[in-house]
C-alpha cells in the first residue's frame, strides 16, 4: 500500500506564515518597517524567502514596498477604510440571506455553542481584559459557520482576505464598549432570524451588527 505523499512547506511559505501571523496577530502594527536581514535571521533562512514571502503578502494587501523605504505594514485611510468595509457588509449581508434556506433545524444548536463559546471569552483574562484576538477569531467563527452554508468558496475567501485587511481595525472594533455590550444579544438575533426562516429579520439583524462599534473604529483610525 503506497503511503500518502506529505508536502513539505517552502522555506518562503514558511516565512510567509510567520510573517502573515504576527501581522493578523497586531504583533507588528500597521505602518511598521519591516527589516529584511533580521526577519532571516530570525528565521534562519537567507534574505530570499523573506523576499517572496513578502510579495505574495503585497498581493494580499498586507504589505507594501516604498521605493527608498522599504517593507512597512499597510496602514489603511479612514476613505480605504470605508471602501473595505462596503465590501465586508456586502458580502456578509449576501452570505447570510443566501445561506438561510440551506440551514436546517439541527444546524441552529451548533450556532447557539459557537455563540456561548464567544461569550465566556469576553469574561476578563488575567490582565483585567478580554482577550480580543480570540474574541474576535470566535466572532468569525460563528459567522463563517452560518455563511459556509452557501457554497460559493470565491465569495468566502475574498470576504476572509477583506477581515485580514481590516484586522487591525477589527480589533479595535471588537475592543469598543459598543460590541462587548451587544455582540451576544445581536448574535441571537441572528439566530432568531434564522430559526424562524425570516429572510427580512435576518438581513436586518447582520445589518444592525454591521453598524455596531462602527463609529468607534473609524475614529480609531488615523489618516495617512
Amino acid at each position: 500500500m503506497m503511503q500518502p505523499i506529505v508536502k513539505v512547506p517552502t522555506l518562503s511559505e514558511l516565512a510567509y506564515e510567520s510573517i502573515k501571523a504576527q501581522i493578523l496577530s497586531c504583533k507588528i502594527r500597521p505602518g511598521e518597517r519591516i527589516n529584511i536581514d533580521q526577519y532571516s535571521e530570525n528565521l534562519g533562512v537567507s534574505t530570499t524567502p523573506v523576499r517572496e514571502a513578502l510579495s505574495k503578502l503585497q498581493q494580499e494587501g498586507l504589505v507594501q514596498y516604498i521605493p527608498r523605504t522599504g517593507w512597512k505594514i499597510s496602514r489603511i485611510s479612514k476613505q480605504e477604510f470605508r471602501k473595505l468595509q462596503e465590501v465586508k457588509s456586502l458580502l456578509e449581508i449576501t452570505l447570510a440571506e443566501r445561506a438561510l434556506p440551506f440551514i436546517k433545524p439541527n444546524d441552529i444548536p451548533q450556532m447557539i455553542l459557537l455563540n456561548n463559546e464567544m461569550r465566556e471569552l469576553f469574561k476578563p483574562c488575567a490582565g483585567g481584559k478580554p482577550d480580543l484576538e480570540r474574541l474576535l477569531e470566535a466572532n468569525d467563527r460563528f459567522h463563517m459557520y452560518i455563511f459556509k452554508f452557501y457554497d460559493n468558496d470565491i465569495m468566502i475567501e475574498i470576504l476572509q482576505q477583506t477581515w485580514n485587511n481590516l484586522r487591525y481595525a477589527r480589533l479595535i472594533w471588537i475592543s469598543s464598549e459598543e460590541f462587548l455590550n451587544n455582540f451576544y444579544e445581536e448574535h441571537n438575533e441572528i439566530i432568531a432570524a434564522i430559526k424562524d426562516r425570516n429572510g427580512a429579520a435576518l438581513r436586518d439583524a447582520v445589518e444592525k451588527h454591521l453598524r455596531c462599534g462602527l463609529g468607534y473604529m473609524e475614529a480609531c483610525l488615523e489618516d495617512k
